[in-house]
């Protein structure tokens, strides 16, 4: 019988490779792919998909996440016997990562063009209550960006997170109070040896009617938002887009339409997750009764962190007004869903992130503003939406027509990006110079 050929997946509307996409067709299209070929990427392009970064969504805009470009053989080859290391560990609760397993394969980081840590200070972003998550959700907007922008040149990104945390941090030298989300792989796709069973796996989406819910978790949605609407609304360039995101907390009374609704949960649905088991589930927030609530909570939510901090006593708070938000979006993620290696803990919530993520992009998009509300006394927000207790919250997303863009704060690409260990200055001038690394 003979071999699938992974080319053939790619007439799949889900799967692309073609270069500068609009933001659906990008959003939509963004699949993993772990076999690169060996073309090195050039020094611009790789400046160009690090600068897409800076402009992922991040708590109260700050700036918590670091990248650090691996390419040193020195760095690389330990890599990869961490990452042989981690799988043998976690095979010992879980068989599918054995060599012949499901999920047994390693990435060859010497054959990888382009390798970027992410890591984040858990201390960076704003102190309230529910901030515990905020450093894990700003590295996963920013790999997604990193792969949506890997994705408009034609390449694709591997999120390979299964690494003993402590260990992969020690290599990097990354501080001690910080956490390591993981390695990111860049590259050209090469078809010949890409398995197009996984491929065509990561296919697989639960449909909308299982994943949204309306006003309360498990409420069926109305049938208008899962309903694509017949004429498709035109939509700028992907890349430019991520450049170009604000956030917003101030909005008019305008209505959303239920059509543009559904771009914005369709553009969550094909959001990536470990393993693709899909954790996040998203709940429709409409009636003005129910928003009225959210308000309230709100107020709450911002007097309790004013007890221990000063600028949320004297007024200062990252809600929207609530009462004239014309739609919320609650997104909540199922723990049980997350990765079942070790430092696979927060894969749930990194889920949460890169939906988010993909939600703000296609809002943008439609004409719309957004932005990611942390800032909540979890349980009473999770008997609001009638969340089940051992979930998490990610957050709530209101949208609206903004009544003005910010501009965005953000700290030049030198200062994020450091050259093969944590603090070295980056060399942006570098190409990545293929050379033959043993797999152990």
């Amino acid at each position: 019988m003979a071999k699938p050929d992974a080319r053939a997946v790619l007439s799949s509307p889900h799967v692309s490779l073609s270069p500068a996409p609009d933001v659906r067709h990008g959003l939509l299209t963004r699949r993993t792919f772990r076999a690169f070929e060996r073309r090195a990427i050039k020094a611009r392009e790789r400046e160009a998909l690090l600068e897409a970064t800076r402009f992922a969504w991040t708590a109260e805009d700050s700036d918590p996440v670091r990248l650090i470009v691996l390419d040193d053989p020195r760095v690389k080859r330990p890599l990869m016997r961490l990452t042989r290391e981690s799988k043998d560990i976690s095979n010992h609760w879980e068989g599918l990562f054995k060599p012949t397993g499901l999920r047994g394969y390693i990435q060859h980081w010497g054959n990888t063009p382009l390798c970027v840590a992410v890591c984040a200070d858990p201390a960076a972003g704003p102190r309230h209550v529910h901030n515990g998550w905020n450093h894990h959700l700003a590295a996963a907007t920013a790999t997604q960006n990193l792969a949506l922008a890997a994705r408009s040149f034609g390449m694709a990104l591997v999120m390979y997170t299964h690494f003993s945390q402590e260990k992969l941090k020690r290599l990097l030298d990354v501080p001690f109070e910080w956490d390591a989300m993981g390695v990111m792989g860049i590259g050209y796709p090469d078809l010949a040896r890409t398995n197009p069973q996984v491929l065509a796996a990561s296919l697989t989406r639960l449909p909308l009617a299982e994943l949204v819910s309306g006003e309360r978790h498990g409420q069926s949605a109305p049938a208008d938002l899962l309903r694509e609407p017949g004429r498709a609304a035109a939509m700028p360039d992907l890349l430019t887009s991520m450049l170009d995101l604000t956030l917003t907390t101030r909005f008019t009374d305008d209505p959303v339409p239920a059509g543009h609704v559904f771009e914005i949960l369709r553009a969550a649905q094909w959001a990536p997750s470990a393993g693709n088991f899909q954790p996040i589930r998203y709940v429709v927030l409409r009636d003005r009764r129910r928003l009225a609530a959210l308000g309230n909570l709100a107020r709450e939510s911002v007097e309790i962190s004013g007890h221990w901090i000063r600028r949320y006593r004297e007024g200062f708070t990252e809600h929207p007004d609530w009462a004239r938000v014309p739609l919320a979006i609650a997104l909540i993620a199922d723990p049980t869903r997350g990765g079942p290696h070790i430092h696979g803990e927060a894969t749930h919530m990194h889920a949460g992130g890169l939906a988010a993520e993909n939600m703000a992009l296609m809002s943008q998009a439609l004409g719309l503003g957004t932005t990611l509300v942390t800032h909540w006394i979890e349980e009473k927000l999770k008997v609001l939406i009638d969340c089940p207790r051992t979930w998490d919250l990610v957050g709530v997303m209101p949208f609206g027509v903004a009544v003005e863009r910010a501009p965005r704060r953000r700290r030049p690409l030198p200062e994020i990006v450091y050259q093969d260990v944590f603090g070295r200055a980056w060399d942006p001038t570098r190409e990545f110079a293929f050379q033959a690394l043993a797999d152990t």
